[in-house]
């Protein structure tokens, strides 16, 4: 990383080893995140609770991880702050509210990665759907369980549902789905949450173009009341701590975000955007 983010930023979600699609120990990541300039970041680990076919692998131990930060935060001067990723599903939300009781985090990011029993991952879920259809099912539904389910500081890549899309146009616009953006951004403005910028969506996986971020989302977001954007790499390896940082998080500021944000102990900590 060069230029003006060298330094400042915190890369708020990312995955150790602790998350069974990641091989990254944390020891790794933080070498890599020093090497990238970034400020610190955040081991924001899977815990997606009745994942479906009883995939039992997407859920960690805190009190592990945690000691392991602990472990390599006294060898490196990068900030490495705990954190978990929350898969939202309809059928888990008790269950989530009882495992993160026992433990503290100083972020918490809540993302949606299976929609009607399917892991859009897999590309099932887009079968005889058009892609109004796909998408829009996606963000009813992530609105339906923001409104049910509020322990969480960020909205983790409201687009993730456009990564493996089969469509020739991947990119999720606000105008085609302004009423249930509004409600999503009602929430979150007014509940002080954080909008997720997730590099790991815009990147090219196969000959297509990949996905892009659609400005308006956040112009829209700031008009609503909302305050707070989050940056996440979503790096699974090391390589990719930090990536394309400044590519994304430039536009959100010219859309007129005030505020690149952090968490530390659940608490918002904020980078001026207009200082940069």
């Amino acid at each position: 990383m060069t230029g003006i983010l060298r330094g400042k930023l915190v890369d708020s979600h990312t995955h150790s080893s602790f998350s069974p699609d990641s091989n990254m120990e944390i020891v790794s990541a933080a070498r890599a995140a020093e090497a990238a300039g970034l400020k610190g970041f955040a081991v924001t680990d899977h815990l997606d609770l009745k994942a479906p076919e009883g995939d039992n692998r997407f859920a960690f131990s805190p009190s592990e991880q945690q000691a392991v930060i602990d472990e390599v935060q006294r060898v490196t001067a990068v900030k490495i702050f705990k954190g978990v990723e929350i898969g939202l599903q309809p059928d888990n939300l008790v269950e989530i509210s009882s495992f993160l009781k026992d433990y503290s985090f100083d972020t918490v990011v809540a993302s949606i990665h299976f929609v009607d029993g399917q892991d859009p991952y897999h590309g099932n879920y887009y079968e005889g759907l058009g892609e109004k259809e796909a998408y829009g099912r996606y963000l009813e539904l992530m609105y339906q369980l923001l409104d049910s389910y509020g322990d969480f500081d960020v909205l983790g890549h409201y687009d993730y549902i456009a990564r493996y899309a089969p469509y020739d146009n991947r990119s999720i616009r606000y105008r085609d789905y302004p009423d249930v953006f509004d409600e999503i951004f009602r929430l979150l403005a007014q509940n002080g949450k954080a909008i997720e910028i997730n590099t790991n969506t815009y990147r090219k996986r196969d000959d297509r173009t990949p996905p892009e971020p659609d400005i308006d989302i956040f112009k829209r977001f700031l008009e609503i009341g909302g305050e707070f954007v989050s940056f996440g790499s979503d790096a699974h390896t090391p390589d990719r701590m930090g990536e394309n940082s400044e590519k994304y998080i430039l536009p959100a500021r010219r859309a007129g975000l005030r505020y690149l944000t952090h968490y530390e102990g659940r608490k918002p900590i904020p980078l001026s955007l207009s200082s940069l």
